[in-house]
């Protein structure tokens, strides 16, 4: 499944995106919960989504991310 979120949304680290999911991690949600959520509104597979929660909380580069992403596009 495809994202539903830009590059430039994935460049932006103060994108509403990233302070959404900063803030469930914030308020305790598990990952396994973050990364449903993200799927679920953002699009994306499991391992995209476990790569949005990595940046959105400065676990990884966003360079780690955007790799996987245009390595699964093409």
């Amino acid at each position: 499944m495809d994202l539903k979120v830009g590059r430039s949304t994935l460049l932006d680290s103060d994108a509403v995106e990233y302070q959404w999911i900063r803030m469930m991690a914030s308020e305790g949600c598990t990952h396994n919960v973050i990364n449903t959520s993200i799927q679920r509104c953002l699009g994306g597979d499991s391992e995209t989504a476990d790569l949005l929660r990595r940046v959105a909380t400065k676990q990884c580069s966003v360079n780690e991310l955007l790799s996987t992403i245009e390595s699964v596009k093409y």
